[in-house]
């Protein structure tokens, strides 16, 4: 403190709550704008699903067009659930939790996210070994998080040209269910690990940096758990932790 004195004077700050603070700044921003995002895209998305039912009732359309109109359909539909989820989300509304049978629930997944999408080489399978895996979560906000995983994955999980892998592993462990999503990709650095479930957080110019915060915050509402797991053999694990059946949620 003063020339030639031995003593010292230190500041010692909790940035805990400027951590609280800046979260809480950062709910209020995306509440403004996925309010404003909700109503610019359900007017086209409602456009396109009218428009949708028209074409489905004329007669001019195969069996393979038909398949393809449902798809939109059923996309169309999805869609909107992410947009209802979102607003949810910045709302802070409750989960509603059901038991599931989450090998069923992977093995539906799987189907209809290959029937929806255009994979080429890449691939996506499930890993059951169990017949039935019970859990108690919200099967809307456990489809959107299993989405986003799947998405990241095949998007990420590559090594130069060779096509993407994605394994989704389903097991019972003790009084919990885990899926675990699974890449063979060149894995994610520390660096950027330690900053994935951050708002707005991204690494690609075309990203949001929201993908990974509000599945993680819909899990958190699910009172489940969203953990990256590096894989030393290389590539990436993304595990999901759920309540098993008879886990009471409190009021």
């Amino acid at each position: 403190l003063l020339a030639g004195s031995d003593l010292v004077l230190v500041f010692l700050d909790d940035s805990s709550v400027v951590s609280r603070r800046a979260e809480s700044l950062t709910l209020s921003a995306m509440g403004r704008f996925s309010a404003s995002l909700a109503h610019e895209i359900r007017n086209p998305l409602a456009a396109i699903n009218y428009a949708v039912q028209l074409l489905e009732e004329g007669t001019g359309f195969n069996e393979s067009d038909r398949r393809l109109l449902q798809i939109i359909h059923q996309q169309c539909q999805r869609t909107n659930g992410i947009v209802e989820s979102v607003l949810g989300l910045a709302r802070r509304e409750r989960a509603n939790p059901e038991n599931v049978d989450l090998a069923a629930f992977v093995r539906r997944f799987v189907l209809e996210y290959k029937q929806g999408q255009t994979l080429e080489t890449d691939s996506i399978e499930p890993i059951i070994n169990d017949t039935s895996v019970p859990a108690q979560v919200d099967p809307r906000h456990l489809y959107q998080v299993l989405t986003v995983l799947v998405h990241n994955a095949l998007k990420y999980g590559r090594i130069g040209e060779q096509p993407a892998r994605v394994r989704l592993r389903v097991a019972q462990h003790e009084r919990s269910a885990v899926i675990d999503v699974m890449d063979r990709g060149p894995g994610i650095p520390e660096t950027v690990a330690a900053q994935l479930f951050r708002p707005f957080f991204t690494t690609s110019e075309h990203g949001t940096g929201l993908g990974l915060y509000i599945a993680r915050e819909l899990c958190r509402a699910n009172q489940a758990r969203l953990d990256y797991i590096p894989v030393p053999a290389g590539g990436s694990c993304f595990r999901l932790v759920l309540p098993g059946p008879h886990t009471l949620f409190p009021d």
